[in-house]
């Protein structure tokens, strides 16, 4: 069977989510109608569906929509949770689907979706990728324009994207996120009620511009809460009701009890309250074997954790939003199977699970009791999901909320309140003061099953809810403003924040990273540009915080975990001190600066020596060494592993995996010899590496006989190792700032677009005639894939063509050839002329890059694609249906800038004539600036939309970068 119909449905879910559990999973029934309102009427407005109902599976119902060709259908699917997601159920979700399409077998339904989604000349069905924390796992975050892709991120990562300032990127790499982000997506917004600002800048930024309807993305909501208004709202049904699983959950025997803690004061507060929450956890666990404690900030989260862990140890573990990836890995291989939903067994003794609001989406964790600081009724509602998520409990299972009237607002403002009182309505609360003893549970509580839950009055959750900030009105000044991407407009740049989170103070955030520094300044910024921060090694901060903690003041600040939040009122005061830190925005904008002068949005590296962080995460007041995990951040199948042979890397494994860190440090040793005797053999490292890994069983367990296991679910050390183990080609350099070998993979990922380098910089040399061929077939390919006009296929196609033009520059040949002129001139004296496209260069050999600038004399800064857009100004042909200005911006447009200007440069030698094909063309490398390219892109935004226009050019640069990365070639 070859064909795929609406039946198989059921079908396709239980082969992606039921073969891989042992069992038989089936869509519930609102899933199942949600499909055929998509396929015959398109998307709701609004998905209105209780906690626990798997709404996660929305994805499941779009990438089946998709295969079967609904019009409605979307090539991108993102999912938009406000929370900063430490179990992100949403995203292992998508990679069980894309791993499921991935080893289907043709005949299976798996396989009928996957050959549907499946573009012409890719192999991949499916992406899949994740954005937090300023930056996503890889600068490419979607190989293709044209290739279906599942997205889960936060309200800043996507929303930014969408209004082409991502956060933590480079004005060049803008356009592209704005064109896969706001054309051909579906943007699916969970527990909408927290991000109605963001949903109203969507709704009317789409309203507000030309893109085609067909390539306008689609917005839905998602709450577990009444509602809707005006809006089309899907919502459960009384078959859910009926069914054996839906009903279960609907019915999940879930009771909340109140206490509210007396004898509080201003100062001791804090205290107090955490350890109430400590004490009722304690005597929740003796019958209860997984408690959570769900507190409303991170300083609170992590005092309960300290108060159980000094009674349980071994026996808890903090989740936050403030935590280092890498670290949060660790942490979620350890516990996870413990705490998931649907554990084979539950743990032998108490295990109490303390965190933030960071659990309260996404998590598919199940508590057996819970113990929660008073919220608000949507916040309460999601923690209470995670309580008896499955309805497996045979005795309602207990939830303590806990409230003192001295605690401030917090990020819940008055709802917090105002649900308290309501509650109280419903159930005497129990007064409490801790130290103690801890009182049986008195009376019936609060029945909070999700049904009970979802029968409140809608008015009821309007007044319990807290009030969202006021949205600003969005212009059309304020999106040609965002538009203009390079140069940004300066200083008229409209922030994002007040369109994504609404008009509120809001504490500014930096990413925090720990690295091993010693020596002065230049010594640090040189071995930071010898290994750049990765995501997965930095934090995401609030900057009043980490200035406190910089500057010795008192840093133990209460902010809480959820994206957007507002500020909290407490005034910066001088300190005792003022540290260095790094600041990172590229390999050649690096700086040492004093915590004063840090600003929001910045990227830091700091000492290890300065504490700071644990396994847990943000833990400033702890003066302890911090461990330096920078080697372990290129796990992803995307992205080149770099780790310094050193006792760093020892000391990152040793942390989790001793015996291995012992082997590890053998190799150095002989790495240390062969560099005395200077002879560096990568390749021996790396089979080493390899003999390492296929030595112990129990890692060719976790990775497979043949190493080539992809996914999250290994620890970081092995994933890494894993890369160098499989590498071809890999590069072993010897650094003495880092007084260390560094060894990095084969280059899977790189571009002009992640720094200023040239993308020219290959592992092998291209002609200009076989790469620009080979990127004209490849974004004709794409165009045609997205079903754009013919007129489109052929504009975007000539613009690939022509798009390195400018390379033809005498200047740009030599530094192609390593600055070397004599051979630069041997090349150009060929018949026919041999024009290089890509140097053969190493790509991460900097400072021979450098050198090869300076000895071509190409002026500093200059941007090929000037040149490029002169030449095809100048002579090319291009057919009277296709609009002529819009291939003229393509090409000047391919690096990202051009929107609307290309940098001014002076050239002190303009170059007035260049050779192609045996034909003299007059240019000016002298006038770098084109001035009708404003004009000209005013006019194209208005003809093809602001969004529009960017996804022509992520065509182009998609291509690029692809042929680039792969180097194809077509002579």
């Amino acid at each position: 069977m070859t064909s795929l119909t609406r039946g198989d449905f059921a079908a396709f879910y239980n082969q992606v989510h039921g073969e891989s559990s042992g069992g038989r999973i089936e869509p519930f029934p609102w899933q199942e109608s949600l499909l055929d309102r998509v396929l015959t009427r398109g998307w709701p407005d609004l998905i209105d569906v209780p906690t626990g109902l798997g709404k996660t599976s929305v994805i499941d119902v779009a990438l089946f929509a998709a295969a079967l060709g609904a019009p409605g259908a979307r090539r991108r699917i993102f999912f938009v949770v406000d929370r900063r997601l430490i179990v992100d159920e949403a995203y292992r979700h998508a990679c069980r689907i894309r791993d499921a399409l991935a080893s289907a077998s043709p005949g299976s339904v798996a396989g009928r979706v996957a050959r549907r989604l499946r573009v012409e000349g890719d192999s991949e069905a499916l992406d899949v990728a994740r954005m937090r924390g300023g930056v996503t796992w890889s600068w490419r975050w979607l190989e293709r324009p044209d290739r279906h892709a599942v997205v889960v991120g936060t309200v800043d990562q996507i929303g930014s994207r969408f209004l082409f300032r991502g956060y933590s990127r480079g004005e060049r790499l803008r356009p592209i996120d704005a064109g896969l982000v706001g054309t051909d997506s579906l943007i699916v917004v969970d527990e909408a009620h927290l991000s109605e600002p963001f949903l109203t800048t969507l709704r009317e930024a789409a309203a507000r511009d030309n893109t085609p309807p067909e390539a306008r993305p689609t917005l839905v909501s998602m709450t577990a809460g009444p509602g809707g208004g005006d809006l089309s709202v899907h919502r459960i049904s009384a078959d859910d009701e009926r069914h054996a699983v839906a009903g279960r959950r609907l019915g999940a025997g879930k009771r909340a009890h109140l206490v509210e803690v007396t004898g509080t004061t201003q100062r001791n507060n804090d205290q107090q309250v955490a350890s109430t929450l400590a004490q009722w956890a304690e005597h929740l666990a003796a019958d209860k074997p997984v408690v959570g404690v769900i507190c409303n900030s991170v300083a609170r989260a992590r005092a309960v954790f300290d108060l159980l862990a000094a009674d349980h140890p071994g026996r808890c573990v903090l989740l936050t939003g403030r935590i280092r990836p890498v670290d949060r890995d660790y942490l979620l291989l350890r516990w996870y199977d413990s705490i998931r939903a649907g554990r084979s067994a539950d743990p032998d003794e108490p295990l109490f699970v303390c965190s933030t609001q960071t659990i309260e989406v996404g998590a598919d964790i199940d508590l057996s009791a819970l113990v929660s600081d008073s919220a608000s009724l949507a916040a309460l509602t999601q923690r209470l999901g995670r309580l008896n998520r499955l309805g497996t409990a045979p005795t309602p299972a207990p939830a303590v909320i806990v409230h003192s009237a001295v605690d401030p607002a917090g990020v819940y403002g008055e709802a917090r309140d105002h649900t308290w009182s309501w509650l109280c309505g419903l159930a005497t609360p129990q007064a409490f003061q801790p130290g103690r003893s801890v009182p049986s549970l008195e009376g019936a509580g609060v029945d909070v099953s999700p049904a009970a839950l979802f029968e409140t009055a809608p008015e009821t959750w309007a007044q319990l809810r807290q009030p969202q900030p006021c949205t600003p009105c969005l212009t059309a000044s304020h999106l040609d403003a965002w538009a203009r991407s390079s140069p940004a407009p300066a200083p008229a740049d409209p922030p994002p924040e007040p369109f994504l989170h609404g008009l509120q103070p809001q504490a500014p955030q930096v990413s925090v990273a720990w690295r091993n520094l010693s020596g002065d300044d230049e010594q640090w910024r040189a071995s930071i540009e010898l290994l750049p921060p990765f995501a997965d090694e930095s934090i995401e901060l609030p900057l009043p915080a980490v200035v406190r903690w910089l500057t010795g003041q008192p840093s133990d600040v209460t902010f809480g975990d959820v994206e957007g939040a507002p500020a909290t009122d407490d005034p910066l005061t001088p300190g005792r001190g003022n540290r260095r830190v790094v600041r990172y925005r590229h390999q050649q904008n690096i700086e040492v600066i004093t915590a004063t002068d840090i600003r929001g949005g910045d990227r830091l590296i700091v000492p290890t020596s300065y504490g700071g962080c644990d396994a847990y995460g943000w833990a400033p007041s702890d003066p302890r060494p911090v461990l330096d995990v920078g080697d372990l951040g290129a796990g992803s199948g995307d992205r080149r592993a770099t780790v310094r042979l050193g006792p760093t890397l020892v000391a990152a494994v040793a942390a989790h995996d001793p015996d291995l860190a012992g082997h590890l440090q053998d190799l150095i040793k002989r790495v240390e010899e062969h560099r005395q005797d200077e002879r560096l053999t990568s390749r021996e490292y790396c089979a080493q590496i390899h003999h390492m890994l296929t030595a112990r069983a129990d890692i060719v367990a976790v990775l497979g006989e043949q190493l080539d296991r992809t996914g999250d679910d290994i620890p970081p050390h092995l994933a890494v190792l894993r890369l160098l183990a499989l590498a071809k080609q890999p590069i072993a350099d010897e650094h003495p700032t880092l007084k260390c070998v560094v060894l990095t993979s084969d280059i899977v990922s790189f571009g002009g677009d992640t720094n200023p380098q040239d993308p020219s910089l290959t592992r092998g040399q291209m002609t200009l005639r076989a790469h620009q061929q080979a990127v004209r077939h490849r974004a004709e390919e794409f165009a045609r894939n997205l079903h754009l006009q013919p007129a489109l296929v052929t504009a975007v196609g000539l613009a690939a063509l022509w798009h390195d033009e400018g390379k033809r520059d005498p200047r740009f040949q030599t530094m192609l050839h390593g600055g070397d002129r004599s051979a630069a001139a041997a090349s150009a004296a060929e018949q026919p002329p041999r024009v290089l496209a890509k140097s053969g260069m190493n790509p991460l050999d900097h400072d021979a890059a450098r050198e090869a600038l300076q000895r071509s004399q190409y002026p500093p800064g200059m941007r090929h694609e000037m040149l490029s857009a002169q030449i095809a100004h100048e002579v090319l042909d291009v057919p009277g249906d296709v609009d002529r200005d819009l291939v003229l911006h393509l090409i000047a447009s391919h690096h990202g800038c051009n929107r609307p200007l290309l940098p001014p440069i002076t050239d002190p030698d303009p170059v007035t004539t260049i050779h192609r094909d045996g034909e003299n063309i007059d240019v000016d490398t002298g006038r770098t600036v084109d001035w009708e390219a404003p004009a000209r892109f005013a006019t194209l935004t208005c003809r093809y939309g602001r969004w529009g226009l960017a996804r022509l050019e992520t065509i182009v640069r998609l291509a690029d970068i692809w042929c680039s990365a792969r180097e194809e070639q077509i002579p």
